[in-house]
């Protein structure tokens, strides 16, 4: 893997869904070990409701298992990732878009 710059920001759009729970917290963490300690995190994904109505995210849930292994996820499997890998979640910010932005610093 190419080493990470060191940057104030680090941007992940729709990447972490295209993986597993151990491949997307060694994602996370090649970030972290890279991130000073001032730098924020911004995870752009489409977030699973946590309610058990139909919602088009668990459709494409059903498709990332499938076709890649991955997964969609609720805000607090997010959060679970991101505690995992050295991060402390600091608030989802809708975009009214289907996706959101969870934004995470060092923890």
């Amino acid at each position: 893997m190419d080493a990470l710059p060191v940057c104030d920001a680090y941007l992940l759009m729709e990447i972490i869904h295209d993986w597993a729970d151990a491949e997307a917290v060694a994602i996370l963490k090649a970030v972290r070990r890279t991130a000073p300690p001032h730098a924020r995190l911004l995870v752009i994904e489409t977030i699973v409701p946590d309610d058990s109505g139909p919602d088009w995210s668990k459709m494409l849930d059903i498709h990332m298992l499938t076709l890649l292994g991955g997964r969609q996820r609720t805000r607090q499997e997010y959060e679970v990732l991101l505690d995992s890998a050295g991060f402390c979640f600091e608030q989802e910010i809708d975009t009214s878009a289907d996706i959101a932005i969870l934004e995470a610093v060092m923890a």
